[in-house]
């Protein structure tokens, strides 16, 4: 739509204006001047101090943009000859009034944003004929509705227009008051901006501040030019107040000087340093940190380096107990596999002799009692090697691998002494699994069901399938089943649900089963398997998080 300067404008609730529209001529197009164009720029410079500001230098900021909207909208007013305008800000409910409006109430703009909503960011003029609630007569509002690129709405910015129902607007006008709206509608939209990174930034300020981790920021030379509260508790108290901007060095004895200056500069060398780092800090005490630091740049250019130092004083020392331990359990196995072992194969083999040489002479009690000797020496020698082979247990990880559970166990089979009548079902299915401990699993379980069965027709069946988070594999056999009560009581060391004399065995089948298989992560239950028997249910991961987490300590 092409409109000539002195064409007259109707003004009704049909009739829009918008810069965007109106196809301007030679002659028509506005000419700013330099002091307007200078108003007419968006004012940055108000927002470069803002994320450092005080609770004064918000007031300013907050009184700067009120000055500039006071400019903006007298323009507005001056722009279309008239003596009045208005910005009212919807998501804070603040209205800036240029001249008298007093006459407008809440319900008025809440009003003009109903009608505006369908044209966001384009010049309308509203009268009475085009709004449900009453202006004065012959009134006429020349608003735009201010939008976010995201659609939501932002203010309603107008000047109240007293007239007759023609008003004569050249096309200047209507250009110089779109422009003026349009600068508006971009002032705001940078002020929230401005908040939402002042509030970010406070943010930040409050996690820091909470944080327990020693943070630090430096620039090239050394110098402090931020620090959290945990940070600044590590220096004398005297001295807390006077860091910023100075070398912390000198607080330091000379050999942590000389730690912490060469990591800061491997960090702003090679950009990145982590590691852990027997520290005397500032204010005597003796800490080990796991300090991580990484250079950046600011946004004057400059480079500088943020450190991360995390407390890992009592980690490391019961990381060093468990090593010591771990290592006073393997000089314990050693000694029980070679030293105990020893006398023990003595006496079985001076045993062994007398019953040989004196096998003819001797009475039946006596032979008796040699094969008890004989048998509890043999008990006691499994009984160690057990032990040993329980105190290895948690000492390395064995990769999964993908295994047939029928061929597996028709081969596991091979190395147990089956009864008469023994009768194994097995799904044909494909599973991984770590094989060597999955072994040990599996010859314990079978093992066991079999040695406790007390019947001739043994049934063994073992199953799998897979969920969302590994293998769950189910071992059930028909034998006489294990009361609730000693269903906890045999995963314990040494425990056996019958006498020993009745059934030979160490009672540490069980609990090498459980260690195993918590070892990759996993775990084991025991339920009834109705009618009669027990059902013994694993799950195996797929992924092993404690294999994760001991891998993190020993880095």
């Amino acid at each position: 739509m092409k409109t000539s300067a002195n064409e007259p404008v109707k003004l009704n609730g049909e009739n829009v204006i918008s810069a965007q529209e109106v196809e301007v001529t030679e002659d028509e197009k506005v000419t700013v001047s330099e002091k307007d164009s200078k108003s007419l720029e968006s004012p940055t410079s108000l927002y470069l101090h803002s994320n450092n500001s005080d609770n004064k230098d918000d007031v300013d900021y907050q009184k700067k943009h009120q000055n500039e909207y006071q400019k903006q909208l007298e323009m507005l007013a001056l722009s279309v000859n008239a003596t009045t305008s208005f910005m009212y800000e919807i998501s804070t409910g603040n209205t800036y009034h240029n001249g008298d409006n007093a006459y407008l109430t809440p319900a008025h703009y809440v009003e003009f944003a109903r009608v505006l909503s369908h044209y966001p960011s384009r010049l309308k003029v509203l009268n009475a004929e085009s709004l449900s609630i009453a202006l004065p007569a012959s009134t006429h509002i020349l608003a735009m509705l201010l939008t976010q690129s995201s659609g939501e709405a932002l203010a309603i910015i107008g000047t109240p227009v007293v007239a007759k129902p023609s008003v004569k607007l050249t096309q200047n006008q209507r250009t110089l008051a779109s422009l003026i709206m349009q600068n508006l509608e971009a002032e705001l939209r940078q002020r929230q901006q401005a908040n939402t990174l002042h509030a970010i930034h406070s943010q930040h300020l409050q996690i820091s501040a909470l944080n327990q981790d020693h943070i630090c920021i430096k620039d090239s030379a050394h110098k402090m030019v931020y620090a959290n509260p945990a940070m600044l508790a590590t220096f004398p108290s005297s001295a807390q107040n006077v860091l910023l901007g100075k070398s912390i060095a000198h607080y330091y004895e000379p050999n942590t000087s000389a730690q912490i200056i060469d990591t800061d500069l491997t960090a702003l060398i090679t950009g990145y340093y982590k590691g852990n780092e027997q520290l005397t800090l500032a204010n005597g005490e003796e800490k080990i940190l796991l300090t991580t630091k990484k250079s950046f740049m600011g946004v004057d250019g400059k480079k500088y380096l943020m450190s991360v130092s995390r407390d890992v004083t009592e980690k490391e020392i019961l990381i060093n107990d468990l090593k010591r331990s771990n290592s006073d359990l393997d000089n314990f196995a050693y000694v029980a596999s070679h030293d105990l072992r020893s006398p023990l194969n003595v006496i079985k083999r001076l045993v062994t002799w007398v019953k040989e040489d004196c096998d003819a002479v001797l009475p039946n009690e006596s032979k008796e009692d040699l094969a008890i000797v004989l048998s509890r020496v043999e008990r006691m020698e499994k009984l160690l090697v057990d032990l040993l082979s329980y105190s290895r247990i948690g000492k390395d990880y064995q990769e999964a691998s993908i295994i047939n559970l029928h061929d597996f166990m028709v081969e596991l089979l091979s190395l147990i002494d089956l009864p008469m009548g023994f009768v194994l079902k097995c799904d044909n299915i494909d599973i991984s699994v770590p094989e060597i401990a999955f072994n040990v699993v599996m010859l314990n379980l079978v093992s066991n069901a079999i040695k406790h069965h007390d019947s001739g027709n043994a049934k063994i069946e073992v199953k799998a399938k897979r969920n969302d988070k590994g293998w769950v594999i189910t071992v059930l056999d028909n034998g006489p089943g294990i009361e609730a009560k000693n269903r906890d009581r045999i995963f314990k060391l040494f425990e056996t649900l019958r006498p020993r004399d009745e059934v030979e065995g160490s009672g540490m089948g069980l609990s090498v089963v459980k260690k195993i298989v918590e070892h990759y992560g996993g775990s084991i239950e025991v339920d009834a398997n109705l009618p009669r028997g027990t059902k013994f249910i694993v799950a195996w991961p797929q992924h092993n998080i404690a294999r994760a987490v001991l891998g993190n300590l020993n880095d």
